[in-house]
């Protein structure tokens, strides 16, 4: 391979001054040295070790990313940061934590082990002290779709509210009264907690009790939410509809409305959050809150980018994504009783 010492020694300078010109730091350097060390990094078709560059640097030019799980949601953040991390330069590294804070705190170890320049987290573990100190060492970081608690950094988040509300407005319009809500714990994670603050917010604007038994909390294993949604239909006072607030949760709740003989929508409507194409090929079609995952993913690598180019400190930014209803056939009009 060629090295800079070939370079140096072909154009007839030191190894500095062709250091500089790879640096395009040409300060104090002739049109006629630049031109000839240039010449001579063509003739030897002389490619710098990006790698050894990087260290030299300390950088490395690759972006970490922790995922919560490898669902179809985190599936889509991670092409819109990919896209972005290209455009700029950038390598992507992705570790998924499985929805386990300790093998989060794991993976942010084995990522800045790595030497990563920055890392994007959506994170299940808002109260980690390794997040405060990772913080205090200005080590750039931007929160995606959660963000720690006691933590100001760059976030990019959805309104879950908004979407909530939406979805509960039209449901209350197409006569629903009693709606169920059905969500994965809500303990320390803000954007499900969000979500049932919305749900509960919607049945007293419209001067609805908030019936607990309407109100599912559900473990984030394997058939648990088809199990729940059997229990909830087989009740004295079954629900006309159905708010499922994650996509894997959505697809058991559909399994157990059809285990149960029923059909969507004529005995029970169902509204999903977050939009992807098969949505469309299910039957019927599922009303959806679909989020631009997509610009979420791209807003953070844009914003870490930045971060890991400006080297200080600034306020903090909080960047705010809106969900849009997508209206489709798993919803209608509430049986008059």
């Amino acid at each position: 391979m060629t090295t800079i010492e070939d370079v140096a020694k072909k154009a007839g300078v030191s190894k500095s001054s062709v250091s500089r010109v790879l640096n395009q730091n040409y300060k104090h350097m002739s049109e006629e040295m630049k031109q000839k060390i240039l010449k001579a990094i063509e003739e030897l078709d002389f490619r710098p070790n990006s790698v050894a560059q990087s260290l030299k640097k300390k950088e490395t030019k690759i972006i970490g990313l922790i995922i919560a799980d490898m669902s179809p949601f985190c599936t889509e953040i991670i092409k819109g940061i990919q896209e972005e991390c290209l455009k700029n330069g950038y390598s992507l590294m992705v570790s998924n934590s499985s929805s386990s804070p300790e093998q989060e705190e794991e993976n942010i170890k084995m990522l800045i082990g790595k030497r990563v320049d920055g890392l994007i987290i959506n994170t299940i573990n808002p109260r980690s002290e390794l997040f405060t100190y990772l913080q205090s060492i200005k080590f750039p970081m931007v929160f995606i779709n959660s963000s720690p608690q006691n933590i100001q950094e760059d976030m990019v988040i959805v309104d879950n509210t908004t979407g909530t509300t939406e979805a509960m407005d039209y449901l209350v319009n197409l006569g629903h009264k009693q709606i169920a809500i059905m969500l994965y714990p809500i303990e320390n994670i803000l954007v499900r907690q969000e979500k049932l603050e919305a749900y509960k917010k919607a049945l007293m604007n419209y001067h609805f009790p908030v019936d607990h038994n309407l109100i599912n909390i559900i473990k984030q294993e394997k058939g648990q939410g088809i199990q729940t949604t059997l229990r909830l239909l087989e009740s004295p006072n079954p629900p006309t509809a159905i708010l499922s607030t994650n996509i894997n949760l959505t697809l058991e709740v559909l399994k157990a409305i059809r285990e149960k003989g029923l059909k969507i929508p004529k005995d029970i409507s169902v509204i999903g959050f977050d939009d992807f194409e098969w949505n469309e090929l299910l039957d019927p079609a599922l009303t959806t809150v679909s989020t631009p995952v997509l610009e979420m993913g791209e807003r953070s690598s844009k914003l870490l980018i930045k971060k890991i180019k400006r080297k200080k400190q600034t306020k903090p930014v909080k960047s705010e994504v809106l969900p849009k209803l997508i209206f489709r056939q798993s919803t209608c009009k509430a049986k008059l009783e």
